[in-house]
């Protein structure tokens, strides 16, 4: 994979962050939001709608908070807030890569990435830091439970085993759709090690669940709905939004 091989080229300090990301939530409720892709405002009133309290709730995004919308750079500098957490989606990645490959340039450029190349090198520089600072994978303990989140594929069916691969390469996991279109359901069973998992990346009609797998984007850069859904062990998903199997 050259592009793999040009990313880890980056430099020392642009690949010393850990691609698995394990916090605990101690107050407040959890939320978890499909792909933003730029949708400030559409955030901001679907928070507003489940009153979220910014000082004790978390919200995780699941990847490309990037490109498309109207607010890239304003969702993606939510990573700043202590309130908020996102994992890495393949539309960061093409950030990253823009750095050292011209055609992961041009693909960025045709799928919504224009706002990136019109700001100057140093703010690009930023961007990139920012898109690289993103775990691969996100675990999150709450409520007795553990809760996995990972942008937009999961080929293994352990946890820890998954979690050990993409330490070496994380490309499935950003960029994967096996699991969820499903041609081959032999492959695939419930993640053993892990309560739920929340992915994005692979716009659905509505939510779809796969073994205990939740897919999210729901397509609102394309006019459709954001997915904004609270994680409880009291309240199912199926309880909030309509799920399809």
């Amino acid at each position: 994979m050259v592009w793999l091989n040009k990313l880890l080229g980056l430099g020392r300090r642009d690949v010393v962050q850990a691609k698995t990301q394990i916090y605990q939530h101690e107050t407040g409720r959890l939320f978890v939001v499909g792909d933003v892709h730029g949708c400030y405002d559409q955030l901001m009133q679907q928070l507003a709608a489940v009153k979220f309290n910014f000082n004790q709730d978390l919200l995780v995004a699941v990847g490309d908070l990037v490109d498309r919308g109207a607010d890239s750079l304003k969702c993606l500098n939510l990573v700043d807030q202590p309130w908020f957490k996102a994992i890495r989606g393949n539309h960061e990645e093409m950030c990253i890569l823009s750095k050292v490959d011209r055609h992961m340039a041009d693909l960025h450029v045709q799928h919504g990435g224009e706002w990136f190349y019109a700001l100057d090198p140093i703010q690009r520089e930023q961007v990139i830091q920012k898109c690289v600072a993103l775990p691969i994978i996100l675990e999150i303990e709450y409520q007795t439970q553990c809760y996995g989140f990972v942008h937009a594929d999961i080929h293994k069916n352990q946890w820890d085993i998954f979690k050990k691969s993409v330490q070496s390469n994380h490309e499935l996991a950003v960029w994967g759709r096996g699991r969820i279109r499903n041609k081959r359901p032999e492959l695939y069973s419930k993640i053993q090690g892990i309560d739920l998992v929340f992915l994005g990346h692979t716009v659905v009609d509505c939510v779809t669940k796969r073994e205990n797998c939740y897919f999210l984007d729901t397509g609102c850069v394309f006019g459709k709905e954001l997915t904004l859904v609270e994680i409880s062990p009291n309240i199912s998903i199926e309880q909030q939004v309509k799920v399809v199997e």
